[in-house]
């Protein structure tokens, strides 16, 4: 299993987004093959030849409710993929903080505790085997803290080594040749979009 991971926004006073959102997007790996195929199609199709497209250009007003964009076309053809394959979608949808957080140096910020919570359950509920954390790449000061705080999670703390599905050294990848961490970018997005319109619950860290 192999889980693709994205942020919209930032838990932090100074950021715009009201709502940071985490959100993983759970594909089975005999399935990345023919889904990345469809992406490449599908944005061939209606852009052309074109590197990524992020989300906060996608998930605007007139692209949810104008029917003749391409963006929207973009939009409904990725939900469509993604729906016809057996996979899953975790959001953690957060308050943004009045003050700063702080997190001790190798601790595991909550929502990721909560993000791979529901795929640590999701992959034993469905006796799925290991599953593999992907990341849209930040920069590597910000990576790494995630990745040494995931890792000793795993492995300094009781409640970590319980987690027997998720592998302990993430990965950090490049969403502009990566088309699966798409799905997490763009998901976010309507999941933030949708928070905005009031509709959904936000976690207070």
């Amino acid at each position: 299993m192999l889980t693709f991971i994205d942020e919209s926004g930032y838990p932090r006073p100074t950021d715009s987004t009201k709502n940071p959102i985490l959100l993983g997007v759970c594909i089975h790996e005999n399935d990345i093959k023919p889904i990345t195929n469809q992406i490449y199609k599908l944005k061939d199709s209606i852009y052309g030849k074109q590197d990524e497209i992020k989300s906060t250009k996608l998930i605007r007003e007139a692209t949810i409710t104008k029917n003749r964009t391409n963006n929207k076309a973009y939009v409904e053809g990725m939900v469509d993929i993604i729906s016809s394959y057996d996979a899953a979608i975790f959001a953690v949808i957060m308050d943004k903080p009045d003050e700063p957080i702080i997190v001790p140096e190798h601790h595991l910020p909550k929502q990721y505790y909560l993000l791979l919570k529901k795929v640590e359950f999701y992959c034993n509920h469905h006796h799925y085997g290991k599953a593999m954390m992907i990341f849209d790449e930040v920069h590597e000061d910000a990576d790494r803290k995630i990745a040494e705080a995931i890792t000793g999670f795993l492995f300094k703390t009781k409640f970590g080594r319980s987690f027997h599905h998720i592998l302990e050294m993430p990965l950090f990848v490049s969403s502009a040749v990566t088309p699966a961490v798409q799905f997490a970018d763009i998901f976010a997005g309507i999941v933030r979009h949708r928070q905005k319109a009031g509709n959904l619950p936000a976690l207070n860290l």
